[in-house]
């Protein structure tokens, strides 16, 4: 009763203030997961944290993740490019497996989000916004971005191509942003190991293989 009353109280806050829940649980999430990799995954003492790189990926998921992505997959998609999203979302599954120009829909919508945005956008941002904190310069930030281009494209694809199809077919409107928040914690701590570590431009590209 309890549990149920808290989960109702969230999906209400996260109906009538969708940016503002997206853009903090994406910033905890983000932030966590850094630590969690920090701390366990490569066996850091707590007083050898690297905050700086903590607070990378806590700006990352509030300004970028929240913010951004809530413009991309909840305005830009639903309202600009494909207006009738919102209405395919809210089909019961029957109507969905027969409706071919909402299935086209949400194909257009993950083609764009994963083809387009995340390669020659996203990962652009993060190396630059990474630069800038380690005090780097911008150029730099580009470089690493080229040379670790095919290898993050392929990391990315593979985890949110699946899970971009369920999340634009099936999630309502406002659970978008905190959906792929949600999914996307284990891939910031994939992220955060491969790409999280100050880089020189000397470094071989460290492939995601690497990571088990």
């Amino acid at each position: 009763m309890v549990l149920g009353r808290f989960f109702s109280a969230v999906g209400q806050f996260g109906r009538s203030r969708p940016v503002l829940f997206g853009c903090g649980i994406s910033a905890v999430k983000t932030s966590t997961s850094d630590f969690i990799t920090q701390r366990y995954v490569e066996n850091k003492d707590f007083v050898d944290i690297d905050w700086r790189r903590n607070f990378l990926f806590f700006a990352w998921g509030c300004g970028w993740l929240g913010g951004v992505q809530y413009f991309l997959h909840v305005h830009l998609f639903t309202k600009v490019l494909f207006p009738s999203a919102p209405a395919f979302v809210a089909k019961p599954l029957r109507a969905k497996l027969a409706d071919r120009a909402g299935q086209l829909a949400v194909l257009g919508q993950v083609s764009i989000d994963q083809f387009i945005f995340h390669p020659f956008i996203v990962f652009p941002v993060f190396y630059q916004v990474k630069e800038f904190i380690e005090g780097g310069k911008p150029e730099d930030g580009l470089k690493k971005c080229m040379n670790n281009f095919f290898v993050d494209c392929q990391m990315c694809w593979s985890i949110w191509v699946p899970t971009q199809l369920f999340n634009m077919s099936i999630c309502p409107l406002w659970m978008r942003v905190p959906f792929t928040a949600a999914v996307s914690f284990g891939f910031t701590m994939l992220l955060s190991y491969v790409r999280g570590a100050p880089q020189s431009l000397e470094d071989e590209t460290k492939k995601p293989e690497q990571s088990g």
